[in-house]
């Protein structure tokens, strides 16, 4: 046996296997099993599991803002969604910002070209945001410009005020 494969036995039979190898590897698997599922429902089941998306965003919203330590206005909001891009393997970065404003960029995700990942799947997830962004403020506007999952060089999620 090659050492690498002996270093990797040890960290295996020691538990020491690094925590972003087993997130990135959850959060792929958690996925996968949303996109699976999404596509085992018919239409009004998959409008039903938008809508659970959205409820979870919203139940999730105060401990994210708790967690996080942010206030509950724009800037806040986008530090929010960044927060859970991370979590679930995304890289975003704010593009842009003013006063009424915010472009968040998404540049990478770990689910962009697996097997049968659609928009339409992305558009569900979506709503999980939806629900952060309105239990945070209320007063705020959340929609996609642009997607990779249709082909864009990357996702630009808009924040405004309304």
């Amino acid at each position: 046996m090659k050492l690498k494969s002996k270093l990797i036995e040890f960290m295996v039979v020691h538990d020491f296997i690094p925590a972003r190898v087993r997130w990135r590897k959850s959060a792929s698997g958690v996925g996968r099993m949303f996109n699976d599922v999404f596509h085992m429902l018919d239409k009004n089941e998959r409008v039903k599991l938008t809508k659970m998306m959205y409820s979870w965003g919203l139940a999730d919203s105060d401990e994210i803002v708790k967690t996080l330590g942010i206030e509950r206005n724009l800037h806040g909001c986008a530090i929010a969604l960044m927060g859970m891009h991370r979590l679930f393997g995304i890289k975003s970065h704010i593009a842009d910002e003013n006063a009424n404003e915010i472009k968040i960029h998404a540049t990478e995700c770990m689910w962009k070209n697996k097997r049968s990942w659609t928009s339409e799947v992305c558009v569900s997830i979506d709503h999980y945001e939806r629900g952060i962004v309105d239990g945070i403020n209320k007063n705020l506007k959340h929609y996609y410009t642009t997607r990779r999952s249709k082909g864009d060089k990357f996702c630009e999620l808009i924040l405004k005020k309304s």
